[in-house]
């Protein structure tokens, strides 16, 4: 029998159970017209034959950690290191995250053959989530400086910096079960995977973190799949023209939440968490998700009636500026953290200001700054130096400094005589078509407001064994570790900015 004629089979033994309604099946309804329609089925796979191919994928990487265990191949790039104590412990976040939208997927969408991928991706984001994990561990064992690694999961669910990432997350999983398709298939899958996968494995490989290169590239070959799944999905939902116009609205949503979380993460960590570089961020960005994504794939769906985002040429003006303006907030926020930093030198900023001219005119203020605040001795924090935390955004979370901080789209709106914050016109509009899917998050300032920093320090659980020594600090080989009585001398309470401007 052919394999199509054997798949064919499987997929007939379907059925709609007698002993239960169809709304109690689907649990979860949709807004899109969907169960009619006839998807087209990129990956004939049967289960045994995916559980085959991912069983040998996991012995060919897990082989690798074994041996790196063993074996001492020299010791990785510190900066490369201390930040992926942070960008794993929010990768792992959405990896989960992905595998719960799957689930909801699933028993929301009637086709069997979009059924059956969503399960096998669920399947998958199971799998990535579990070998991210064990970088983690192995990370935990062999780094010289193994502490935030220990707490990468509830630091990934509780810091200033993870809010961005938890916001995305949190809005894929409780959107319409079948837009969640569009904002991670079609967007963080399709549009920002090679971006991802590929750039920063090629980044951990350059600075010596062979396990998540292997980690990502075991990843990548998954990924494909994904994307297979997304394309299915869409293909379905444009065969029924009465979800154009839901399609087009859930598009220029999340090009604009994506761009706003997951394009920023990829932007600091390639243009601030390494050392050796080649391109640049942006130029990355532009030649993977613009280029080929904007410019390639959004292109063939013009014939279907679906507009380019309404966002889309700030979005690309927004990359002279994103990495550099989320750096000097993550960097000037670094008590709240919990790794080692390694500020700019003269390497970096010739770098940069090649790559990015006028970098230093608006940046290098920070950066000297930076620079004269890291000595506990002298009890000077950045964070209070220049004057302090912006405010956030009630629906990306980001910090209101995009994309730089003297030229900022923030602005206050009022619902029901209550005051909202927004990074952009893009956030504004996602939080007016949908407002109670957002005013319920609680940012930094609802938390800790009027708090001095060691004790929000201490709540966040950021300081090591000894219990006064920060996790967190300002560079990589300090002469003496930051302590939270080191906090109490800069005296930093923690207080609101005033709102911006009110727009009507």
């Amino acid at each position: 029998m052919k394999i199509s004629e054997a798949y064919d089979r499987v997929k007939a033994i379907d059925w709609e159970p007698s002993y239960i309604s169809p709304e109690e099946k689907t649990v979860e309804t949709t807004k899109f017209h969907i169960h009619e329609t006839k998807p087209n089925d990129p990956f004939k796979t049967f289960v045994r034959e995916y559980c085959e191919q991912e069983q040998e994928k996991d012995d060919r990487h897990y082989a690798l950690l074994e041996a790196s265990a063993r074996l001492n191949t020299g010791e990785p790039d510190g900066r490369w290191m201390e930040g992926m104590k942070f960008g794993l412990s929010n990768l792992v976040g959405v990896e989960y995250a992905a595998a719960r939208a799957m689930g909801r997927m699933a028993r929301t969408v009637a086709p069997v053959e979009l059924r059956q991928g969503y399960m096998m991706q669920m399947l998958d984001e199971m799998r990535h989530s579990n070998l991210e994990m064990n970088v983690i561990r192995h990370h935990m064992r062999s780094w010289k400086d193994p502490v935030g690694f220990d707490v990468a999961a509830k630091a990934g669910a509780s810091s200033v910096g993870s809010s961005i990432f938890r916001s995305m997350v949190e809005d894929l999983i409780t959107s319409d079960p079948v837009e969640t398709s569009i904002g991670l298939q079609v967007f963080v899958e399709t549009a920002y995977t090679n971006l991802f996968f590929v750039g920063l494995s090629s980044h951990a490989s350059a600075h010596g973190d062979d396990m998540l290169a292997s980690t990502l590239l075991t990843i990548q070959s998954d990924e494909a799949r994904h994307m297979a799944n997304g394309w299915s999905t869409l293909s379905s939902l444009l065969q029924d023209d009465r979800n154009i116009p839901l399609i087009q609205k859930a598009m220029d949503k999340w090009s604009w939440r994506i761009h706003c979380s997951f394009g920023l993460g990829n932007m600091l960590f390639g243009d601030y968490f390494v050392r050796k570089r080649t391109e640049s961020a942006k130029e990355m960005t532009m030649r993977w998700v613009f280029d080929d994504f904007y410019g390639g794939f959004y292109q063939k769906l013009e014939k279907f009636g679906i507009k380019p985002p309404p966002h889309l040429d700030e979005m690309i003006s927004d990359l002279d500026w994103m990495s550099h303006s989320a750096a000097i907030y993550i960097f000037g926020a670094w008590p709240t953290f919990f790794h080692r930093y390694d500020g700019l030198n003269d390497d970096d900023f010739e770098w940069f200001e090649k790559k990015y001219p006028g970098f230093y005119e608006h940046f290098g203020g920070f950066w000297e700054a930076y620079g004269q605040c890291k000595d506990p001795e002298e009890g000077r924090i950045v964070l209070k130096e220049m004057g302090g935390l912006p405010n956030f955004c009630q629906v990306c979370q980001r910090p209101t400094i995009f994309p730089r901080p003297d030229i900022s789209k923030q602005r206050a709106f009022k619902v029901q005589d209550q005051t909202y914050i927004f990074c952009s016109d893009g956030c504004q509009e996602i939080f007016v078509e949908e407002p109670h899917h957002y005013v319920g998050f609680k940012n930094f300032y609802d938390l800790y407001e009027g708090k001095e920093l060691s004790q929000v320090i201490q709540e966040l659980g950021f300081v090591r064994d000894d219990g006064k020594t920060l996790m967190a600090q300002p560079e990589l080989e300090p002469k003496r570790l930051w302590t939270l009585e080191d906090i109490r001398k800069a005296n930093y309470i923690v207080e609101r900015p005033a709102p911006p401007a009110f727009l009507k």
